[in-house]
Parts: C-alpha cells; sequence; structure tokens
C-alpha cells in the first residue's frame, strides 16, 4: 500500500467504542481532504470508513492484567509489527484512541525511532489509577485530547495542556434520532422492556452471560411479560436463545445501541462506555461488571476512585447501582430489576450530565485540529 505522507494518517483502535470514535473522525478528516489515506489497527466501522488495518482489532481487544499477560508475545511482536509499518507508510500523524495498555507503549517506540506527531485522542483514566502513566504521555504523546470537562485542569496541574472539544456522544444522540434511527421494535405495548448490554469484549460475555442467563430465568418466573432488548458487537459471538435461555420476547440489536437505550424501560449495562451512551439517553440502568479475580483484585489494589462507571465518576456520587465482581450475582441483581419493574422503571436524571458534556461540532472540531496539527 504506497501513501503520501502529507495526506495519511495512522489510527489505532483496540476496543469496540475506539472503532466507533475512529470512523467519525475519519469520515470528518474525509470531507478535509478526499484524497486522504488511512491505515492502522481498527474494527469493522472504521474499515467501512475507509481505513485499511492491519489486523481485525477483535485480535487485540483484551482486557485485565491476566489476559494481557497470556498473550504478551503476541502483544510485543505486534508493537514491532506496528511500528515497522508506521515507518514504512510516513503518515503525516499517529492518531491513538484510547487502549492504553498498548498505544502508550506504541508512543514511546514511535517517538524513540521516528519524528511522526502523536496524538492522543481520549484520556487514559490515569486520573482513577496508574497516574505513573502521565510520563509517558509528558515524553511521548505530542498532543492529548480529552473528553470530560474535569480533566482540563486535572491535566494542567499536573503541567500537561490538553485540547478539548467535547464528549461526541451527545452529538452522536441527537443526530441518530434526527435520521430517524430509531424506529420503533416490534414490542407488545403492555411490556416492561429491559435492555441488556453484557459488555463488547468476548471475554466480558463470557464473564456475564452466566448471571444474566440467571438474572432472566429469575425475572420470567415472576413476571412474563418482559421485552429484551439485547446488544451484540459486531465482534462478538454468542446465541442470544442458548446463552440467556429465551425463546421469544427478544430482539436483537447489532448496530444501534441509543435505539435500544431509548426505547427501554430499564437497562443492564456491562461497565464501560455503554454506561454513558445509556445516560445520553437518560435512560435508568445498572452497571454490571466480572473480571478474574486476580486482574480484579490488582485493579482494587491501584484505583483511586470509589466509583468503577463513569457516570458515577463523573457526578462523584453514586447515582446508579453498581453490581461488581463478588456482588455480580443473579440473586442481587434480578432482586433490584423486580423493584424497578414494579414502580415502572424510572428514578435517574441524568440531564444535569448531559448539559455538561453538551458541545457542537465534537467530532469536526476534533478532525480540524487533527488535520491542522503542526507540532511546534
Amino acid at each position: 500500500m504506497k501513501t503520501d505522507r502529507q495526506n495519511t494518517f495512522y489510527f489505532i483502535a483496540g476496543e469496540a467504542s475506539g472503532d466507533l470514535h475512529g470512523a467519525e473522525l475519519i469520515k470528518h478528516l474525509k470531507k478535509l481532504n478526499n484524497k486522504a489515506l488511512f491505515c492502522g489497527i481498527g474494527g469493522n466501522k472504521m474499515v467501512a470508513a475507509g481505513m485499511h488495518s492491519l489486523l481485525p482489532m477483535k485480535k487485540i481487544s483484551v482486557m485485565g492484567f491476566v489476559e494481557v499477560v497470556k498473550r504478551l508475545p503476541f502483544f510485543l511482536k505486534l508493537l514491532n509489527d506496528v511500528v515497522y509499518d508506521i515507518k514504512l507508510k510516513k503518515p503525516k500523524t499517529v492518531v491513538l484512541i484510547d487502549f492504553p495498555g498498548f498505544n502508550l507503549k506504541l508512543a514511546k517506540k514511535i517517538k524513540k525511532n521516528t519524528s511522526i506527531n502523536v496524538i492522543y485522542y481520549i484520556s487514559p483514566q490515569v486520573w482513577a489509577w496508574k497516574e505513573n502513566r502521565l510520563k509517558y504521555i509528558k515524553q511521548y504523546v505530542d498532543k492529548l485530547i480529552v473528553l470530560f470537562p474535569f480533566e482540563i485542569a486535572w491535566y494542567k496541574k499536573r503541567g500537561i495542556n490538553v485540547k478539548y472539544f467535547g464528549h461526541p456522544l451527545v452529538e452522536s444522540y441527537q443526530l441518530s434520532k434526527k435520521m430517524g434511527q430509531h424506529k420503533p421494535y416490534d414490542i407488545k405495548r403492555d411490556n416492561f422492556v429491559i435492555a441488556l448490554f453484557p459488555g463488547s469484549r468476548q471475554q466480558e460475555i463470557n464473564e456475564h452471560l452466566p448471571i444474566l442467563k440467571q438474572t432472566v430465568a429469575q425475572l420470567n418466573s415472576v413476571n412474563k411479560k418482559i421485552h429484551y432488548i439485547v446488544r451484540i458487537s459486531s465482534n462478538i459471538n454468542f446465541e442470544v436463545g442458548r446463552d440467556l435461555g429465551l425463546s421469544e420476547n427478544f430482539t436483537i440489536e447489532k448496530n444501534n445501541s441509543f435505539r435500544a437505550f431509548d426505547q427501554a424501560s430499564f437497562a443492564v449495562v456491562a461497565s464501560g462506555t455503554a454506561t454513558l451512551e445509556c445516560a445520553v439517553t437518560n435512560t435508568p440502568f445498572v452497571v454490571i461488571y466480572k473480571t478474574s479475580f486476580l486482574s480484579w483484585f490488582i485493579t482494587k489494589t491501584f484505583i483511586k476512585v470509589p466509583h468503577a462507571s463513569i457516570v458515577n465518576i463523573l457526578s462523584s456520587k453514586k447515582i446508579v447501582e453498581e453490581f461488581l465482581q463478588s456482588r455480580a450475582k443473579a440473586v442481587l441483581l434480578a432482586g433490584h430489576l423486580i423493584k424497578q419493574i414494579s414502580k415502572g422503571g424510572g428514578g435517574c436524571d441524568f440531564s444535569s450530565l448531559i448539559a455538561a458534556l453538551s458541545q457542537k461540532n465534537t467530532y469536526k472540531n476534533t478532525a480540524n485540529y487533527i488535520f491542522n496539527f503542526k507540532n511546534d
């Protein structure tokens, strides 16, 4: 693949949310230069937007200390392969999207081997844990673009000036509704609708499906009028009927998370970007998360924030319930959901959170910045 340096952008995304953001940035960069070329590593959305991916993103979508260690030889080789590919293609700018365990090490290798600009989009959660990663950002990242307003002052206090253009999810939700992408599902009117978001990585799915299957069984034993909307990411393989014990009263959503949340009375969401997507639609929800014991132990040892969900972190208090690790049990989750059903859902108001994140033309302004970036 021959590339023109001034027209080439190199992206690295390692998870579903990064793939979504990367795809939107690519679309806007194309509007600025229709000759622009995009390469790197990304998912289906980035590939559909026009990026040539070095390998399928699902091969690097791993989370947790133990899980990463098991595949350490693969990731070490991949780091060298990506740097070689970057040196070969000589892009104008490298854009690293979240995925800090890999991307920060890559930033170091890029800067030690090339003079190419490195822009990091979406801050690693160093304000929550692993603050030592700041040294990587200071030394090897030319500019960090953050998504949350509080991060501006947090980084400035530590000697790093960041860029902030707002969080794109609010704008994406509004655009999605405007384009008529929230058409009603075929659901009976008198059903209580629960959206199930078990995660975007296969290992999350493997941990969460047994819990959700037991929860669904307990719910259905006391209420036959529940309809489930199940979100399945394109890189995930599971059968709703078999893995959740459902033969009817369910809908599968593969593309539009906002559509699922918009039509749900309540949601059960794996901790991650999807919790913020849910809050943006003002849909009440609970958070679940379970991982290996060792990964959880290490995380709990170093974590500096009292909550797992970004919604609770941004609100500086617990406004949604979290069922994490030892509390991620069907009996507790089902009991909470039965209470929600009895009062018809509700109980959460995310309007102030949404207002704090709202800003117009987020992707457009971010793409403009990346396109015109010069490291002075």
